[in-house]
């Protein structure tokens, strides 16, 4: 995936359900470019993990991604510096190796 700088990123939350052999975990996508995405989740995989993404759209729509893990950031249990484990970023990083035209639209309606 090209570094942050390379390409420009969008903010905006959509609900995510993402699967690996058979099974299907929810997370919450996020950070958007054209290759890639940030899915917040307490399921990471190891970096290199292939997943099939599902983002589910402002309009209903799903777009269906295939991606590959390039980042994973998962927290111990319990505090870290004092702050509680659901204020941590737990997540994968995804590089899109396969979008569809619904994802497209997304960046578009995100670049407007």
């Amino acid at each position: 995936m090209p570094s942050k700088r390379d390409q420009k990123r969008f903010i905006k939350r959509l609900n995510a359900d993402f699967t690996v052999n058979g099974v299907t975990r929810k997370g919450v996508s996020s950070n958007f470019s054209i290759n890639g995405l940030f899915i917040r989740t307490n399921y990471p995989y190891v970096v290199g993990t292939m997943l099939d993404i599902d983002i589910h759209l402002p309009d209903g729509e799903i777009s269906r991604l295939k991606g590959k893990v390039v980042r994973s950031d998962k927290t111990s249990m319990g505090k870290v510096i004092g702050m509680p484990v659901r204020s941590m970023k737990n997540g994968m990083g995804i590089e899109i190796i396969d979008k569809d035209p619904n994802y497209l639209h997304l960046i578009r309606d995100l670049v407007d």
